[in-house]
């Protein structure tokens, strides 16, 4: 190739484009009913964690069924 193939000098001479991007803020859910005592957050946090454990769980025993159905797949060949 050549060198004029690789040249990009014309980059330095456009002006850059401006765009008008309007600012963001953060975008901040709404919070939940606050638990008035530190037990109750406790209880919720427990809750909340016995639910993603439930949710986890099944996530596991989907993988383990699918790579199953690989492997004795794999061997059959």
């Amino acid at each position: 190739m050549s060198e004029h193939a690789y040249d990009i000098t014309y980059l330095l001479d456009i002006e850059p484009v401006k765009l008008d991007v309007p600012e963001r803020g953060t975008v901040r859910k709404p919070l939940a009913a606050v638990p008035a005592s530190v037990s109750a957050l406790q209880e919720a946090m427990a809750r909340e964690l016995l639910q993603a454990d439930e949710a986890h769980e099944a996530l596991i025993q989907q993988f383990l069924r699918m790579a199953g159905q690989s492997f004795s797949g794999a061997g059959g060949q």
